[in-house]
């Protein structure tokens, strides 16, 4: 986006790229956190909001949340000399914190970035499959569906549905799997549309050289300079 076009307050998904900028020596403890983090999610879709404008033209500041899972616990002077700590100056302990079970509790947190206006993409915005990806899934499930018969393929294709739900639901808190839903949307619907030529062939089993328009061979995959 333009910077011009970005209304602070609002919320936007980054696409942040796989190639970032090295960690900074020397910096600051919370610059530091926030480099880290940033690297973290190079090549995913992440949801920010803008809370300013940067320094440098063209850039814009984000906060992202961000669950913590260590915690620091500064104790009281009570809770000091219980432990039997030298009097006269304070303690800190950190660490992370476990239920019954032993699971690591996170706790809610935020960072803040400031990153180049022209990553910030429309909270709605569609993502498209590449030209070379949606055939690329369809020759997978005509190879998977080769001999199975109309009932294996009619389970195949509920399957998919429900991990086409799953994945969706999964979207709905993470933009990163935006991918993932076209990719199993795209599977799901090969699945349907085998299903619908087998019963219209009348065949006992799949054959992928019968039907007209099976995807006999993945095409190449071409990686694409940006």
């Amino acid at each position: 986006m333009r910077t011009g076009d970005v209304v602070v307050g609002e919320t936007y998904i980054a696409s942040i790229p796989q190639r970032l900028p090295a960690l900074a020596a020397g910096a600051g403890a919370e610059q530091w956190r926030a480099d880290m983090q940033l690297h973290l999610v190079r090549g995913r879709r992440v949801t920010v909001t803008v809370t300013g404008f940067g320094e440098e033209p063209g850039t814009v500041v984000v906060s992202r949340d961000v669950p913590a899972g260590r915690v620091a616990l500064r104790l009281t002077a009570e809770q000091a000399a219980g432990l039997d700590l030298a009097e006269g100056q304070e303690y800190e302990i950190t660490g992370v914190v476990r239920d019954a079970d032993g699971k690591a509790i996170a706790f809610p947190g935020t960072v803040v970035h400031t990153i180049p206006a022209r990553w910030l993409r429309p909270h709605d915005e569609r993502l498209e499959l590449h030209p070379d990806t949606a055939p690329f899934h369809r020759a997978l499930v005509c190879r998977i569906a080769d001999g199975m018969t109309p009932a294996e393929i009619d389970q195949a294709a509920d399957k998919a549905l429900e991990q086409l739900h799953h994945i969706r639901g999964l979207a709905l808190e993470d933009p990163s799997v935006d991918h993932s839903v076209l990719t199993a949307e795209a599977d799901h619907q090969e699945w349907l549309r085998i299903a619908e030529q087998v019963r219209a062939a009348g065949l006992a089993a799949y054959d992928p050289p019968a039907d007209p328009d099976a995807v006999e061979h993945p095409p190449l995959i071409r990686f694409r300079r940006t």
